[in-house]
C-alpha cells in the first residue's frame, strides 16, 4: 500500500473509516513505518494503528470485529481453531479464508498426479527397450549360459537384477537432480507479487519445499514400476532356446 500511494515513513496521510454507528470519520496520521509481510493480499489493503487508536476513531469503545491469530506452526491450525470456538464467536481458519486456493491446489495435485504416472510410463517404456535390446545383443550369451546348465529362473534373476540397479541408479540420480534443482529455484523463487491477485493470502514469491513424504513414496513407486518394465525382457530370456541362442548371429 505504501508503494501504492507513494508514501515513507514521516509522510503525513488522512485516513477516511466507517465508524459504529455508520457514519464517516477521518483524520490526519504520520507514517511511523513500512513493514510487509510478503503477502500481497494482506499488505495492499492492510494499516496497522494501535488498538486504542483504532478504537477510538471508530469509536467501538472496548470492542474489536476481527481477531488475528498467527501460529509458527500451520499444523496445529485446527486444534487452535477447535479450542477457540465459543458460541459468539466466528473462528475461521486460513482454509476457511482460501476456499479458492484450495481448489487449485486440489487441481494442481490432480495435474501432478496425472504427470507423475506419464513420467512412470516414460521411464517404463525406457527400461524395457533397454533391457529388450539388452537380451538381443546377449542371446549367444543367454545361450551358452542355458547350454552349461543355468536354469531359466536364474536368468530371469539376472535380468531382474539389472533392472533393480537402473531403478536404484534412477532413483538416487533424480533425489540428487530434484534437490540440486530445488536448491537453484529457491535463490529466487517464483514473484507473482505483480501479478495483481487480491483475496488470497499467498506470499509474493512461491518457493519449492521438498517433503520426505513425497520423496519415499516416489522412490519407492519408481523402483517397483521399474522391476516391473523389467519382468518382461526378463522372462523373455529365460525362455529363450539354447540351439537357437547360439546359433543367433553376433
Amino acid at each position: 500500500m505504501a508503494d501504492k500511494l507513494h508514501l515513507k515513513a514521516g509522510d503525513n496521510v488522512n485516513l477516511s473509516v466507517n465508524t459504529a454507528n455508520g457514519d464517516v470519520a477521518e483524520q490526519a496520521f504520520v507514517v511511523r513505518g513500512i513493514y510487509s509481510t510478503n503477502t500481497y493480499g494482506f499488505d495492499s489493503t492492510t494499516i496497522l494503528l494501535p488498538l486504542a487508536k483504532a478504537q477510538a476513531i471508530t469509536q467501538t469503545q472496548n470492542h474489536a470485529s476481527t481477531i488475528f491469530v498467527l501460529l509458527k506452526d500451520t499444523s496445529y491450525t485446527d486444534s487452535v481453531a477447535g479450542a477457540l470456538k465459543v458460541s459468539n464467536l466466528q473462528v475461521l481458519t486460513w482454509k476457511d479464508l482460501n476456499p479458492l486456493v484450495l481448489d487449485w491446489e486440489t487441481q494442481a495435485n490432480s495435474y501432478i498426479s496425472i504427470l507423475y504416472l506419464i513420467i512412470l510410463a516414460i521411464a517404463a517404456s525406457v527400461i524395457i527397450n533397454t533391457l529388450i535390446m539388452s537380451v538381443y545383443e546377449r542371446t549367444r550369451e543367454i545361450g551358452i549360459l542355458s547350454a552349461i546348465g543355468m536354469r531359466g529362473g536364474r536368468i530371469m534373476w539376472l535380468f531382474l537384477t539389472e533392472s533393480a540397479m537402473l531403478a536404484v541408479g534412477g532413483v538416487i540420480m533424480g533425489v540428487i537432480l530434484g534437490v540440486i534443482g530445488i536448491y537453484l529455484f529457491n535463490i529466487h523463487g517464483f514473484y507473482i507479487g505483480n501479478m495483481g491477485l487480491t483475496g488470497f493470502m499467498v506470499t509474493d514469491t512461491i518457493f519449492a519445499k521438498p517433503t520426505m513424504n513425497d520423496t519415499v513414496n516416489l522412490s519407492i513407486l519408481t523402483f517397483i514400476v521399474s522391476i516391473l518394465a523389467g519382468l518382461y525382457p526378463a522372462i523373455m530370456a529365460s525362455r529363450l532356446q539354447p540351439v537357437e541362442a547360439l546359433r543367433a548371429e553376433k
